[in-house]
């Protein structure tokens, strides 16, 4: 294994960067492109186990709304979206907002919705 110039990773650490090495930085790009979500469950199968209410809430989610602006586009009160969400993170084994996003884009849901509209 080749071992990185100390000048180098220290210039570059202390600039805010990360070393990877190409071993790791492998696995890591593995991962990402096996369509996972952060568990072991592909993210189009954990998607198909949810509701369709949860999937419109998926959905909106995915494209960056706030759980106000899904209650406004839905027609919901705030609380049920919020009750959803929780939902929709069990169910898909994430532990935030984010990793839903994340895992609605691997399964295509926003795009879905866009086409359809929820």
């Amino acid at each position: 294994m080749a071992l990185v110039s100390d000048s180098w990773t220290t210039r570059y650490a202390a600039a805010g960067g990360a070393y990877l090495s190409p071993k790791v930085a492998a696995r890591v790009v593995a991962g990402l492109r096996g369509g996972r979500t952060t568990g072991a469950v592909p993210a189009r199968h954990a998607v198909a186990g949810l509701t369709e209410r949860e999937k419109d809430v998926l959905a909106l989610l995915g494209i960056g709304l706030s759980n106000a602006e899904i209650a406004a586009r839905l027609r919901l009160v705030e609380g049920t979206v919020k009750a959803h969400v929780s939902a929709i993170l069990a169910k898909l084994g994430v532990r935030n907002r984010v990793e839903a996003a994340t895992a609605a884009h691997e399964a295509g849901v926003p795009e879905q919705a866009r086409r359809t509209g929820p």
